[in-house]
């Protein structure tokens, strides 16, 4: 059990008594499993404490407050959000895929619902079971995010090989009837769950509606280490327009704003994106939904009411094969600006992980060291590409290290406002 390590002299706790090292066991009976119970219980207005003080002694302290008025202790390490980990064998697992030899942290699985609340990891429910959804049901987890692939029973034990994934729709609708809110998710593998399939999937979530508030259709990534692994295919340009169609037909039937196919079918398929305004609350955004049309949207607030700059600088901008198009579109408006600019594209083929492999986010330092040659001052590169919160890329590679191999300056990118902040920093006064 978790041990206070300190105690807000302002918070509820100081006024209970609480002191160092004395331990939260549960509150309201029920036993303190990790941090979210915390959180939880620190926005509720009445309930109680169970804890244990520092002399051994139970005890247990009704509690009155504010729901904004903090309990106001500080934990040591335990009950720490302790990654759950997958049980499934998914046939399209990118983790799967990995080349050998990286660090062990990457091939790490997590399925973990908490994570899900947290942090918007989808995730599949297999691990899940009554003591967990009460849990969810309880501290009102909302939203979760949810990896769905498919409703038909069979297909969907085929493709993640768990029995208990049979059982994620009776789950779904336990969480919906007790109103929480979740984004869903398709992995598209083309002859397993498109076709007949999807189309039951898309009308079974959407009976959900509206506690399953949105579906994202993304392609199946396949990288060039899938020995011993089934065979699939590559979503191609005529199999990616069959879906888009389809899916963009059944969400009109929905009234909108319910499904959407990743940019990277659009891509793929070779065809135009949907308007900015389709995509509505952008909630599928980190799925790679709608992320084109936003970042050509900051493009053009960043330009609003900027002056014309003449001065001299060249820059290169590092993107994956898929986005290269879309990244010339929106440079030759900020083009405009600074005229006397020279703006480069670096395209980069993913070698790492096998050139099917072509969104930014995926391109690894060693890839740019190899095919990035005679760099300009200054080289933007997106932020997808580094490990969530850090500045490292997927192969160990930190920002540092490719900066000096290749002798220029990075810019990080998180979004199409960089691409003038970029240029901005380049020619240094300009405004």
């Amino acid at each position: 059990m978790p041990k206070i390590v300190k105690v807000d002299e302002n918070g509820v706790a100081a006024e209970l008594g609480f002191e160092v090292g004395d331990e939260i066991l549960g509150f309201d009976g029920h036993p303190y499993e990790d941090v979210l119970d915390y959180v939880f219980y620190d926005g509720a207005e009445n309930f109680t404490i169970n804890a244990r003080t520092k002399d051994g002694e139970l005890v247990d302290c009704e509690v009155e407050k504010l729901a904004d008025e903090p309990i106001g202790v500080e934990f040591d390490d335990e009950g720490q959000l302790v990654p759950i980990h997958c049980r499934n064998k998914c046939i399209f697992c990118f983790v799967d895929q990995l080349p050998k030899g990286m660090r062990d942290t990457l091939y790490v699985k997590d399925d973990d619902y908490r994570l899900s609340f947290v942090s918007g990891n989808y995730v599949t429910l297999t691990n899940v079971f009554d003591k967990e959804i009460e849990r969810i049901l309880r501290l009102h987890l909302s939203p979760l995010y949810i990896s769905v692939h498919c409703f038909d029973k069979k297909r969907k034990v085929e493709m993640i090989a768990n029995p208990e994934g049979a059982k994620l729709f009776e789950k779904m609708k336990i969480l919906a009837a007790h109103g929480i809110i979740m984004h869903t998710q398709i992995v598209l593998c083309k002859g397993v769950n498109d076709g007949e399939i999807l189309e039951e999937t898309l009308r079974e979530l959407a009976a959900m509606r509206p506690q399953v508030a949105s579906v994202a259709i993304v392609p199946v990534g396949l990288t060039g280490h899938r020995e011993g692994l089934k065979k699939l295919d590559q979503i191609d340009k005529e199999t990616a327009r069959t879906v888009i169609a389809q899916v963009e037909a059944f969400d009109k039937k929905e009234g909108g704003s319910f499904c959407y196919c990743s940019d990277e079918f659009y891509l793929k398929a070779d065809l135009p994106l949907p308007s900015f305004e389709s995509y509505g609350d952008f909630s599928q955004i980190e799925n790679g939904v709608g992320l084109v049309r936003a970042f050509g949207q900051e493009v053009d607030e960043s330009l609003k009411g900027l002056e014309i700059c003449d001065k001299k600088a060249e820059i290169a901008f590092i993107t994956g094969q898929s986005f290269k198009g879309e990244l010339a579109k929106c440079l030759e408006k900020v083009h405009k600006y600074f005229p006397d600019c020279t703006f480069r594209i670096v395209d980069i083929y993913n070698d790492f992980f096998g050139r099917s492999i072509t969104v930014a986010g995926l391109i690894t330092a060693t890839d740019i060291i190899a095919q990035a040659k005679d760099m300009p001052a200054y080289t933007v590169i997106p932020s997808t590409m580094l490990r969530e919160f850090t500045h490292t890329f997927l192969d160990g590679i930190s920002v540092e290290e490719l900066e000096n191999k290749l002798n220029t300056k990075i810019i990080i990118s998180a979004g199409g406002a960089d691409l003038v902040r970029a240029a901005k920093e380049a020619t240094g006064q300009c405004r």
